[in-house]
């Protein structure tokens, strides 16, 4: 009987664990699902308070808001972020009193780049080729289709994003992990997390 009651209890107590570290899990995608909500519905001022706070001291929150609403509001450009879906997310590590969790997250941006007034057909061909070029060395050829109706090209983007709590289980901030800003990276992330990239 006593083993039966030993078994039970750590049967108990193994369950109650694995339920505890779910709880944190579900409410970093939650956070990280309101984070992409407000980029998809362009509420750029609100987004900033989802990123770590570090980040804007190197880049101030002023400039980036003006810099998504220039991306975002290019009379030049159509652009939208759709489907957003996180992918993975990895058990949190704590590090230097901080506790991180890395995601990976998938998403479509449509974008459409005006042409010029009076372009013609080969000038038109010309650009469409190089802008295909370009999104294809970015985001790789598989992920690149254009759309000769719409004359949207159709980007399927995969990024990882590190979710940082000061607790590990909520008021989760993010920092997205892009190798072209590696310098900034290694300022804002543990060493041991910023080697990997």
């Amino acid at each position: 009987m006593k083993l039966k009651r030993n078994l039970f209890t750590i049967l108990f107590l193994t369950i109650s664990a694995i339920g505890i570290a779910q709880d944190y899990k579900n409410e970093l995608k939650k956070e990280f699902n309101d984070y992409l909500s407000t980029i998809v519905n362009m509420e750029f001022e609100k987004s900033m308070e989802y990123i770590v706070p570090e980040f804007f001291e190197i880049i101030p929150k002023s400039q980036m808001i003006k810099v998504m609403k220039m991306t975002f509001n290019n009379p030049d450009m159509e652009f939208e972020i759709k489907n957003p879906k996180i992918l993975k997310v990895n058990d949190k590590k704590e590090i230097e009193k901080k506790y991180y969790s890395l995601l990976t997250y998938s998403n479509q941006m449509n974008m459409k780049i005006k042409g010029e007034e009076g372009e013609t057909k080969d000038e038109k061909t010309t650009r469409i080729n190089l802008t295909k070029l370009s999104l294809e060395s970015t985001f790789g050829s598989e992920n690149v289709v254009y759309n000769e109706k719409t004359d949207f090209f159709e980007i399927q983007s995969q990024k990882d994003v590190y979710g940082i709590s000061e607790n590990g289980e909520k008021n989760w901030k993010f920092l997205v992990i892009e190798k072209k800003q590696k310098m900034i990276l290694e300022k804002l992330l543990p060493k041991e997390l910023s080697e990997k990239i």
